[in-house]
């Protein structure tokens, strides 16, 4: 099975990870699920990680519309049609969260003590606009994310390991069952 270059990896799991605990900690911090200091400190490193998942997230975009990787071998074109779509959701749905979480900001942007970035805009309807505009857009990243890792499950389940394609480690050839003919 042909296999993403590392690079397409490395910039695939750092986003997922950071995408993944930034979600799942937004939204208790939205509930207000998590105790006043932990919320605190919660807040600022997702702001932080964000900040910093930025530059990566473009990289990721340009490296994205350069490279073309081929369907997976047995793959229906109607389910790689599908896959495609899902993972221009994705990345539109993640493009617009980071930037609607830069634009809802009203002070300036901590990363870890290394630098401060101004908020940029000033605090009022527009961030509030913004604000709103991020949490839609999580769900809706969300739920996304939930149905690209359901995907993958189903396809794996059916015998086409997707997550070979974007795992660093090569599994044993046993551990892949063959393809079910129908």
């Amino acid at each position: 099975m042909k296999r993403y270059p590392p690079l397409a990896m490395a910039l695939h799991w750092l986003s997922a990870s950071v995408m993944l605990w930034a979600l799942l900690s937004g939204f208790a911090l939205a509930a207000r699920a998590l105790p006043p200091a932990l919320a605190s400190t919660t807040a600022s490193l997702n702001v932080a990680l964000a900040a910093l998942l930025i530059p990566f997230w473009l990289l990721r975009l340009g490296y994205r519309l350069c490279f073309r990787m081929p369907p997976p071998e047995g793959m229906a074109e109607r389910d790689w049609r599908k896959a495609k779509l899902g993972h221009r959701a994705l990345y539109a749905l993640a493009s617009l969260s980071l930037l609607s979480g830069v634009l809802m900001m009203e002070r300036p942007i901590a990363v870890f003590g290394w630098f401060v970035l101004n908020a940029p805009l000033a605090a009022g309807v527009w961030t509030r606009g913004f604000a709103a505009i991020h949490f839609a857009v999580n769900l809706l990243l969300a739920l996304a994310v939930v149905a690209h890792i359901a995907a993958v499950a189903l396809h794996h389940r059916r015998g086409l390991p997707i997550l070979q394609r974007m795992s660093p480690v090569r599994a044993p050839a046993a551990a892949v069952p063959p393809l079910r003919q129908k």
